[in-house]
């Protein structure tokens, strides 16, 4: 049978919310063993894959292997993929069969980048979410720069900051050689920001060989055409772009994991309560950029997700111990 004060805690995702609940359960300890499952084999330090991007900082800075980081810190990690929670009896099965018991379960699977706008997306579009998109990109960079046939521009879909920091950083990457259009259905770049950062980068973008299509949708794309519609009334309706690459910024969902795919809204998101829980699932805690509150908005944020990552620590212990939760602010 199992036993809420001697199974192991499980984390399932290794981002920032999933890492930081791991260090405060580690830092609390009484000795009940952690382990933190994710399918990749390296943290990635996402704020710093431009400095990765252009060689400015080492893989081992920004990537660190989750080997390595749990014989320092003392939990379990298995490289592995969850297919099946069973909550009844408290256990959840891996891709490769294997069966983990827990006594808490933290999910913290971060997002991916959302190719659902069309189908030639997944074909066509580099995303910049993970180490495999990075060296996709980098590769792309060294094309341009080690051949006279790259001539076409490099397009990036989303002028959120992720897509404005991207298109200055390939433009110097690669020497403004090639012109990049930046392209969003919003009326402005970087609509969530603060005015100062916004005039900050529509600086930056005016010294380099970047153009900005603003209010245009991505209406199709095949290999060589990207085929973009206006959203202002006043506009004639379409433009073509002949370009060389696509790199879809535009949108991010959920990591999925098929178990808890009844519970997102229509934002791909879990919507959970004040502990970060579903009421049905008390063992169960969400944390980072797959949850959302809605009596107590938050951003989707680095930051954010260690908060949640220790608060949840905290309220796994006081679970253990039959004492009050905190609410999550």
């Amino acid at each position: 049978l199992n036993n809420l004060k001697s199974d192991p805690i499980v984390v399932v995702g290794g981002g920032f919310g999933g890492l930081s609940t791991v260090q405060a359960l580690l830092a609390r300890s009484d000795g009940t063993p952690i382990i933190l499952i994710d399918q990749n084999p390296r943290f990635l330090f996402k704020p710093l894959l431009y400095e990765l991007l252009s060689g400015e900082l080492e893989l081992w800075e920004v990537a660190p292997q989750f080997s390595a980081l749990a014989a320092e810190l003392g939990f379990i990690f298995l490289q592995e993929h969850v297919v099946k929670v069973n909550e009844l009896e408290r256990k959840l099965i891996t891709s490769s069969k294997r069966e983990v018991k827990y006594s808490q379960l933290v999910i913290s699977t971060g997002v991916t980048s959302d190719y659902s706008h069309f189908e030639a997306l997944k074909e066509y579009a580099y995303g910049f979410s993970n180490l495999n998109d990075l060296l996709r990109i980098k590769e792309l960079i060294n094309s341009i720069n080690h051949s006279s046939n790259f001539t076409k521009p490099l397009v990036i879909a989303g002028a959120g900051p992720t897509g404005v920091e991207l298109a200055c950083k390939l433009s110097d990457l690669v020497n403004n050689r090639v012109e990049i259009c930046l392209i969003d259905k919003g009326n402005k770049i970087l609509s969530k920001s603060k005015s100062f950062n916004r005039e900050k980068a529509i600086e930056a973008i005016s010294e380099r060989n970047i153009k900005v299509y603003l209010e245009y949708n991505i209406e199709s794309i095949n290999e060589r055409i990207i085929k973009l519609s206006s959203l202002e009334k006043e506009r004639k309706n379409s433009l073509e772009i002949n370009y060389s690459a696509l790199v879809w910024t535009a949108g991010l969902r959920p990591f999925s994991l098929p178990i808890f795919d009844q519970l997102l809204d229509e934002n791909k998101k879990i919507k959970v309560n004040q502990f970060l829980q579903i009421n049905e699932y008390q063992n169960i805690f969400f944390v980072g950029d797959i949850v959302f509150c809605e009596n107590y908005p938050f951003p989707s944020s680095a930051q954010v997700a260690m908060q949640q990552g220790y608060l949840t620590a905290q309220n796994i212990i006081s679970l253990k111990m039959g004492s009050k939760l905190k609410s999550f602010q």
